[in-house]
């Protein structure tokens, strides 16, 4: 659709719109027509029409009593509360402590070394801490909070001094 075709019909839809909204003119009509007779029916009508409007007029017009709404949704009033009645507080039975159980640190043995002293076998594990390598023997203290008790192929075995409870570190890799 090329520029002026386009200018052409939207110029027609103006204009077509215009002619449609415009207001009608009267046009002379002859007496005989204009003056029919009206029949009861329609007189009735009519004068029923004109009394419900003239009754929708007084009612427009009229002065009304403003009367003052009971409550007002923009002004907040604090309830007025009663004290709440007495009630003693429930009993309260205590209960012992639960031992909370310390946070052991993170160990994982990631090797274990051996050498031959007097032709016995002296073996040494490499413990990894949280911090640093530790490495140690049998008798050795880990990290001040267990000691080494025995040390095999591929595991060791460690115990607490506090409560005696022992622990087991395996190799990851076997």
């Amino acid at each position: 659709m090329t520029w002026k075709l386009y200018a052409i019909v939207s110029a027609g839809a103006f204009v077509a719109t215009y002619v449609m909204s415009s207001p009608k003119t009267e046009v002379a009509t002859n007496k005989a027509s204009a003056v029919t007779a009206k029949s009861s029916r329609q007189v009735a009508a009519e004068t029923e029409i004109e009394a419900l409007a003239n009754s929708l007029h007084v009612r427009l017009n009229s002065d009304t009593v403003y009367r003052t709404p009971g409550r007002d949704l923009f002004r907040f009033q604090a309830k007025v509360q009663q004290p709440p009645a007495f009630v003693p507080p429930p009993a309260v039975v205590a209960s012992p402590p639960v031992p909370v159980a310390p946070l052991l640190p993170v160990l994982s043995l990631t090797g274990v070394a051996s050498d031959v002293v007097d032709g016995k076998p002296r073996r040494s594990a490499v413990v990894s801490l949280p911090n640093g390598v530790l490495i140690v023997r049998e008798g050795e203290s880990v990290a001040g909070l267990y000691t080494v008790v025995a040390i095999g192929e591929d595991s060791i075995e460690l115990e607490s001094p506090g409560d005696g409870s022992r622990r087991t570190l395996r190799l990851s890799g076997r």
